[in-house]
C-alpha cells in the first residue's frame, strides 16, 4: 500500500513499535501473574503435606 505522504509511514511505524512494547508488556505481566500463581501453588501444596505427615 503506498501512501502519499511519506509522514504517514513514521506514524505507522510509531504506532507499530508503540504495539509491540504494549504487547510485550502485557506477555511480562502474564509472566509474572503465573509465576506468583505457581509459587503459591508450590506453597499450599507444602502445607498440605506437612499437614498430612
Amino acid at each position: 500500500m503506498a501512501n502519499s505522504n511519506p509522514n504517514d509511514t513514521k506514524l505507522e511505524q510509531q504506532r507499530s513499535e508503540s504495539a509491540k512494547a504494549a504487547l510485550k508488556s502485557q506477555t511480562e505481566d502474564n509472566h509474572t501473574e503465573n509465576s506468583e500463581a505457581a509459587a503459591d501453588r508450590i506453597a499450599d501444596n507444602l502445607e498440605n503435606v506437612k499437614k498430612d505427615q
